[in-house]
C-alpha cells in the first residue's frame, strides 16, 4: 500500500493514554499524518480537548440518516453515544498524500479491517490493570458507575485487541511515542512482537479477575 493510501488504526481502553500519543504524532508530523474526522452524537464539551476538533458533532437523527445512506466505513455505539468514520473523510486525507490516522474503539477497528484489510492496527496497553484503574479514578471525569463501566469495557476491549497487528505498553510516554512513530511512519515493529503483545493481553485479562474489578453490568462488544 502506498504512503498516500496508508491507514492506521489506534485503539486502547479508556485511560491508557492513546490520545496523548496520537496528538503528539499528528502535531510532530503535520505534513505526513492527519487525524481522520469522526462523526459523533456525544455532546460537545465546553472546554475543547486537544482532539475535539477532529469530531463532527451531529444529532442522533442525522447520524441515522448517514447510516441509512451507507456513508460510514465503520460505526459503533460507545457508552450511549454513536461514533462513525465516513469513507469521504478517509479519502480526503489520502488525497492530501498523508497517512490517515484513526483513533477508534475496537468495534470500529474490526470493521475497518474488514473494509481495509491492509490497514495497520495498533493497540495501546496499560502497564497493569491496577494502573489503568488508578488513572480512571484520578482523572475525576466520571462517577463511580461510569468508572465501573469503563473498567468492564476495558476488559472486553483487551480481549478483542488481541487480534491487532502491533502492541505498545504505555509505561513510559517518550518510549511509547517513539514506538508509535515507528509503526505509523514505517510500519516497523516496536518493543513487542505480536506474540509477546498477545501474552501481555492475556496477563492483563487475568489481572482483572485477581483484582476483582469486574462488575456485573458489562456491555457486550459487537
Amino acid at each position: 500500500m502506498s504512503m498516500s493510501g496508508r491507514l492506521v488504526v489506534v485503539s486502547a481502553p479508556s485511560g491508557t493514554g492513546k490520545t496523548s500519543l496520537d496528538v503528539k504524532i499528528v502535531r510532530t508530523h503535520t505534513s505526513k499524518v492527519q487525524m481522520v474526522r469522526s462523526c459523533t452524537t456525544r455532546s460537545e464539551r465546553s472546554a475543547q480537548s486537544a482532539l475535539d476538533n477532529k469530531y463532527r458533532f451531529v444529532s442522533r437523527s442525522q447520524f441515522q440518516k448517514m447510516i441509512d445512506a451507507q456513508e460510514f466505513v465503520e460505526w459503533a455505539e460507545v457508552f450511549g453515544n454513536y461514533y462513525g468514520t465516513s469513507k469521504v473523510d478517509i479519502e480526503h486525507v489520502f488525497a492530501q498524500n498523508k497517512i490517515a490516522l484513526l483513533e477508534i474503539d475496537v468495534q470500529g477497528g474490526k470493521q475497518i479491517k474488514m473494509r481495509y484489510p491492509h490497514a495497520v492496527s495498533v493497540f495501546v496497553l496499560p502497564p497493569c490493570v491496577a494502573e489503568l484503574h488508578r488513572r480512571l479514578v484520578e482523572r475525576d471525569t466520571d462517577d463511580l458507575d461510569m468508572q465501573q463501566r469503563r473498567i468492564g469495557a476495558a476488559y472486553r476491549e483487551i480481549e478483542v485487541g488481541r487480534c491487532y497487528d502491533y502492541f505498545i505498553v504505555n509505561d513510559d510516554f517518550d518510549r511509547s511515542y517513539k514506538e508509535l512513530e515507528s509503526i505509523v511512519l514505517h510500519a516497523k515493529q516496536g518493543k513487542l512482537t505480536r506474540a509477546a503483545g498477545i501474552k501481555v493481553c492475556d496477563v492483563l485479562l487475568s489481572e482483572f479477575a485477581s483484582l476483582d474489578l469486574l462488575g456485573t453490568s458489562q456491555r457486550q462488544v459487537k
